[in-house]
């Protein structure tokens, strides 16, 4: 279903909506166009992102996307699958910019990455560098333990974590058998 009139600067689309813009393809149940061009797109209800050609999808229950500076804010049970990089992240709110390939995600945020999770209030990810920053009661949990800090960053190389802050936690070593 579709509302289209001459001369607003609102377009509704209802149902099981599609919208395809550049590489980035959009679904949800309801989207609003506006703005010159249709460059404003808000979205809401079983809202799906998918753009192969950068490698990410993200499943949210609205997101407002800006076709000109494609740039997307996201909210509502926020997962993004970066699958260049073998990354996931979940939030309740998360921004995305398609051309500095960056994200920020607050609230609830957790990363998975291979065989490590991170939980924070907020992160900074940079998905060209893999670089990423953690603020706010931030744990990291590996297969070697817990490690708790105020900030928790970490460059491409995610098995050299920086921790700053008050820090702490707990690290598991393998007890080596008496030699013989």
């Amino acid at each position: 279903q579709g509302v289209l009139a001459k001369d607003k600067q609102t377009t509704v689309l209802i149902g099981s909506v599609k919208i395809a813009t550049g590489s980035l393809v959009i679904t949800a149940d309801r989207v609003e166009l506006s703005g010159e061009d249709y460059k404003n797109v808000v979205c809401s209800g079983n809202v799906t992102v998918n753009d192969t050609e950068k490698g990410f999808s993200l499943v949210a229950e609205k997101l407002n996307y800006k076709r000109d500076t494609e740039i997307g804010i996201a909210q509502g049970k926020v997962t993004v699958n970066d699958t260049k990089n073998n990354t996931i992240i979940d939030a309740e709110w998360l921004r995305f910019d398609q051309q500095q390939s960056i994200f920020e995600a607050a609230v609830s945020v957790r990363v998975l990455k291979e065989d490590m999770a991170i939980r924070a209030e907020y992160a900074h990810y940079n998905r060209n560098t893999e670089e990423i920053k953690l603020h706010g009661g931030a744990i990291a949990i590996t297969e070697d333990g817990n490690l708790k800090g105020d900030i928790i960053s970490a460059t491409s190389d995610w098995s050299n974590l920086q921790i700053s802050g008050e820090v702490s936690g707990i690290i598991t070593t393998e007890k080596s058998s008496p030699s013989q």
